[in-house]
């Protein structure tokens, strides 16, 4: 008996709405703790990522689903494209500071953008490998 889709949709909102809870509560505790804004700042911010890594697997299980429940998509390339675009972003959010020189935010805008690219690109090579694998079953023996 394999997994379905509605049991893995099941295990997924059982394992992510406590796992987001778990952060929040985390976050809530150590608040008091934190040593200034600052401290606030960097915890909310590591929370912040703690939470968007929830939502990513969240959102992997959900395309494995789709693909278990109608064949259609491509569940490898996906995850590729959610886990590069989540680490991208989050290095974007830690790096960028509001209050530098325009021409410093500029390229770290351009390189960040570049590397969403550079995964958009291999999310797309993926998702052909998995295509032609698919449309090219191995020979049974």
């Amino acid at each position: 008996m394999g997994v379905t889709a509605a049991n893995l949709r099941t295990y997924t909102a059982a394992a992510g709405v406590p796992a987001a809870l778990v952060v929040l509560l985390h976050l809530a505790l150590d608040w008091n703790g934190a040593d200034g804004i600052g401290g606030r700042r960097d915890l909310a911010f590591s929370h912040g990522v703690a939470l968007a890594a929830v939502l990513a697997a969240v959102l992997i299980a959900s395309r494995v689903a789709l693909y278990i429940e109608t064949g259609a998509g491509a569940p490898v390339a996906d995850a590729v494209a959610i886990i590069g675009s989540v680490a991208v972003l989050a290095n974007l959010a830690r790096v960028w500071r509001d209050g530098s020189n325009p021409l410093h935010r500029l390229s770290i805008t351009v390189a960040h953008i570049s590397a969403l690219l550079v995964v958009a690109l291999v999310s797309n090579l993926v998702a052909r490998r998995e295509q032609r694998r698919r449309s090219n079953p191995a020979p049974s023996l």
